[in-house]
């Protein structure tokens, strides 16, 4: 028999582009420390488009359980409402617990969504979780004698027990997650080495929470589930730190970085979040942090306007940021994402323009790594920006956030912008920052786009640039060609190793009926000398270079002052700039 089953729905929008499907790790926190308990629980994931009422129904009868936790955000809150709901009349019997920041941030409200959940976690849930299970559940008067729940009464009167003391998490043994998951198809490369964040930020959850210690695990258990994770990555060969604060301790960071060079070779690459604030005072750890494997970085922005950033209490400083992505660009860390948020704290069309030059700006210091993006402010239950909006300039409209996506559409107005000003300008950020992209991406350097397509095929590194690149297909297939056919570059050749060596064109020519055209990798129309004509159509995959140039020289009709060869060499240096041309080896 199942004690009980922990249920994360996440919610599968078709007009968003939503990453994978990530587990939420602190459901395995709680299994493993029931399984300590003498507990058996287990761990589901389930899509919003998902049979998921009959599918829970069919779990239950096979697994003997009638007990199942909810993990409750903003996005799947509603969803969750009707699921317990119609599960509930078909199934009196089940017992449904719900935590997450949604339930957190305030417990009454959330019983109030979803009045089918008969008892809510507030906070950390591995101790309240098996409290309840080793309790007669069911009834109201033994769940008022566990700390930090909240449920509604038999009177119909709200409960909540109080908050419990926040243990230091050396009590919590990381979770061995595949004994668990009831889903054979999840990768899980997540790690939290703590729990809490030293920020105050007035638009996140932790900004409001009342205890909001920093606390750490012990380095050695910190290691000892690296260790675990890796072995069990299968092919993939990256993990992700999800601590706000990562190098909030740099001798602590520098331990952990230690044990993946000195056993790991840095052979396997790492995410993290950054604190700008943290990370301008430790900027001489970044080098370590890259030779350990750090392949990719998420700062906050949020804005180009200093006020703003002081209303969000971000306790950073715009040039602070300009500094750190100019440094991890100069030390080689591939991706650097920095997110910014539009329809925000006091935001006008100035803030806006600010937060837009500022962006550009960072991609201007780190061409083929900084990648910016926007995201809509939501009013998060429990922030204080949801819980006092005046103070920030906002009047939020739609507090249930019915309207749309979280992150995707405005929930709110500001003193001068309407909603619908504020979608306007979330697309235009979108699409002017995919201008400078294009702009820049003519700029890049060979080695600079060949390592972007390098990680992308290694490690899975999907950015913005990533994504335009492999959408222009001379580019995608000279790359594809290069990286994964054994074809070469010109750059990798000389007049002397090139003789026997085949030239294939990435995109055919084109004509306007009269004239033939090369297509550059930028949609650009480049008309040919006579020359460059004759290579183009020569570099069909055919012939060798030697045969290149023996037809050419045998038509007689070069009068260049070069020799033909090298001039051939040179004129197809200018193709391989446009990626127009790679080579493979004659057979």
């Amino acid at each position: 028999m199942i004690n009980a089953i922990l249920v994360h729905i996440y919610t599968s929008y078709i007009y968003t582009n939503y990453p994978k499907v990530e587990p939420q790790l602190g459901q395995y926190y709680i299994a493993e420390y029931a399984h300590h308990q003498g507990m058996d629980v287990r761990v589901k994931i389930y899509a919003s488009t998902d049979s998921v009422i009959s599918n829970l129904t069919q779990l239950s009868n096979e697994l003997d359980c009638s007990v199942f936790g909810f993990y409750v955000d903003c996005a799947n809150e509603w969803i969750i409402r009707r699921i317990l709901f119609d599960l509930k009349i078909n199934n009196p019997n089940f017992f449904f617990i719900i935590g997450g920041p949604q339930v957190t941030g305030n417990p009454q409200l959330a019983l109030k969504r979803i009045p089918a959940s008969d008892v809510a976690i507030v906070g950390e849930g591995e101790i309240p979780f098996c409290q309840i299970l080793s309790s007669d559940y069911r009834d109201k008067n033994q769940l008022g004698k566990i700390k930090s729940l909240a449920f509604i009464d038999e009177k119909g009167e709200y409960i909540y027990t109080g908050d419990s003391k926040q243990k230091q998490l050396d009590i919590y043994p990381f979770p061995k997650r595949k004994n668990y998951s009831l889903d054979t198809d999840i990768i899980f490369d997540q790690i939290s080495t703590g729990r809490g964040c030293v920020g105050k930020c007035s638009f996140c959850f932790e900004g409001s929470k009342k205890n909001n210690a920093l606390r750490l695990r012990p380095i050695t258990d910190v290691i000892e589930e690296i260790d675990y994770i890796i072995e069990n990555l299968g092919n993939q060969k990256y993990i992700c730190f999800l601590d706000d604060t990562f190098i909030i301790q740099p001798k602590r960071t520098k331990e952990i970085c230690n044990h993946l060079i000195n056993k790991y070779n840095g052979e396997y690459k790492w995410f993290c979040e950054a604190r700008v604030d943290i990370l301008i005072k430790n900027l001489d750890i970044l080098p370590l942090l890259k030779e350990a494997g750090m392949f990719r970085v998420q700062l906050g922005g949020e804005s180009g306007s200093q006020r703003v950033l002081d209303a969000y209490n971000k306790q950073m400083r715009i040039e602070d940021l300009k500094k750190i992505v100019k440094r991890l660009y100069e030390i080689g860390v591939p991706s650097i994402y920095i997110n910014f948020i539009i329809g925000g704290a006091f935001e006008n069309l100035q803030t806006f323009n600010e937060t837009l030059e500022l962006a550009k700006e960072l991609m201007d210091i780190a061409p083929g790594c900084a990648e910016v993006g926007g995201s809509i402010f939501t009013p998060y239950v429990g922030t204080p920006m949801y819980n006092t909006p005046e103070k920030f300039g906002i009047k939020i409209i739609d507090n249930n956030i019915l309207s749309g996506a979280d992150g995707y559409f405005p929930f709110s107005t500001t003193e001068e912008l309407t909603r619908q000003k504020i979608l306007q300008l979330y697309y235009l950020f979108e699409g002017e920052c995919q201008k400078k992209l294009d702009e820049l991406i003519k700029t890049l350097p060979y080695e600079v786009v060949k390592n972007i397509f390098v990680w992308q095929r290694e490690v899975g590194l999907d950015t913005n640039w990533t994504k335009r690149l492999k959408s222009i297909e001379a580019i995608d297939k000279y790359f594809s060609a290069v990286l994964e056919h054994d074809f070469m570059s010109i750059q990798n050749l000389t007049l002397e190793t090139i003789q026997l060596y085949v030239p294939h064109r990435t995109r055919e020519p084109i004509s306007d009926g009269v004239t033939f055209y090369r297509s550059t990798f930028m949609g650009e129309y480049k008309t040919n000398t006579p020359l460059e004509e004759k290579l183009l159509l020569l570099s069909s995959g055919k012939i060798t270079f030697a045969e290149i140039v023996y037809l050419i020289s045998k038509d007689g009709d070069y009068s260049g002052t070069n020799d033909l060869a090298e001039e051939i060499f040179r004129i197809y240096g200018v193709f391989d700039k446009e990626y127009l041309i790679v080579w493979k080896r004659d057979l």
